[in-house]
């Protein structure tokens, strides 16, 4: 039985990230921070071997790639979601001058972005990307891909089940965040998600929870039972209570691998039978949102803590 195990690479942070504008095929390169990150993923690499290493062709995608330190295959199939019209403006330009489009995005009617691309046309280029690697490598291996937040977004929402549903279970990448997954037998197993650990503390970039929303932070430990910052050894109340004790705040907890990777397949609502979370190492750390109307998983088995 082969295994192909894909990591999937969101590009470093570029000038239009910082400026907080839409881009899209547009080629906006990286910015200072992106390099730094660039730089940082670049040493966490150090020494990994890949079967295949694979880029969108835009600069900020092809730049950060630079980082596996070998040679890239480039392909524009992985470019991010074509916004046209709204490439290079901000979210209250768009609003001002699109508002029909507002409009169907609020009611989730599907349309062009811009005049560009819709999700469904996205979701259909996204996958038949990742089908012509797994194609390519018929007796598995490492492949890593660098490329874009849309794309990894439409392949997990796929590969979950969840396209219907918004907002999707897992949280929206981070700059030079690595989602690995493991294909296997039918089967598609979530190792980490948006694990961006290389990154220097103090230039992560945090999630700031509302007032109606609490960040959990969820640790694992070993053995059958933990206790967490609440001082019961039920998890799942645990959970249950972070709900309102930590809102508009973090809170604490420390669960199994076991009790932590069943949460997260709860979270997501994919089938086990398709879909399965690894349970995290020891010591990994994860972290669930938590709002009244969802819960999301912004990151999944980590190696370092992240508070």
């Amino acid at each position: 039985m082969s295994t192909l195990e894909v990591c999937l690479v969101r590009h470093g942070q570029s000038v239009s990230n910082a400026e907080g504008v839409w881009q899209g095929h547009g080629d906006s390169p990286l910015s200072e921070l992106g390099r730094t990150q660039v730089e940082a993923l670049s040493a966490a690499l150090l020494g990994q071997r890949y079967d295949m290493v694979l880029s969108s062709d835009l600069s900020r995608a092809a730049e950060t790639a630079k980082a596996a330190g070998v040679e890239v295959q480039h392909d524009r199939a992985w470019r991010e979601i074509d916004v046209g019209d709204w490439e290079g403006l901000t979210m209250e330009q768009v609003v001002e001058r699109f508002p029909e489009q507002i409009a169907a995005l609020k009611d989730r009617r599907t349309f062009a972005i811009g005049g560009g691309e819709s999700w469904p046309e996205v979701f259909q280029r996204a996958d038949a990307s990742l089908l012509a690697l797994r194609q390519r490598m018929p007796e598995g291996g490492r492949a890593i891909v660098f490329t874009h937040g849309g794309i990894i977004a439409a392949l997990l929402s796929g590969l979950l089940g969840v396209r219907d549903r918004f907002p999707w279970p897992l949280g929206r990448m981070r700059n030079t965040g690595r989602t690995t997954l493991r294909f296997s037998d039918g089967q598609v197993e979530l190792v980490a998600h948006n694990d961006d650990s290389h990154v220097p503390l103090d230039l992560q970039q945090a999630y700031e929870p509302r007032p109606e929303q609490v960040v959990v932070h969820l640790t694992s430990v070993s053995g059958d039972t933990a206790t967490g910052g609440t001082g019961t050894t039920d998890f799942n109340s645990e959970i249950k209570s972070a709900r309102n004790a930590g809102a508009g705040g973090v809170v604490s907890v420390s669960g199994t691998s076991h009790q932590i990777a069943e949460l997260a397949q709860a979270t997501s609502g994919a089938s086990t039978r398709e879909f399965r979370f690894v349970a995290p190492l020891e010591g990994h750390s994860s972290r669930l949102l938590i709002s009244e109307s969802h819960q999301m998983l912004l990151d999944y088995g980590l190696p370092i803590m992240q508070i």
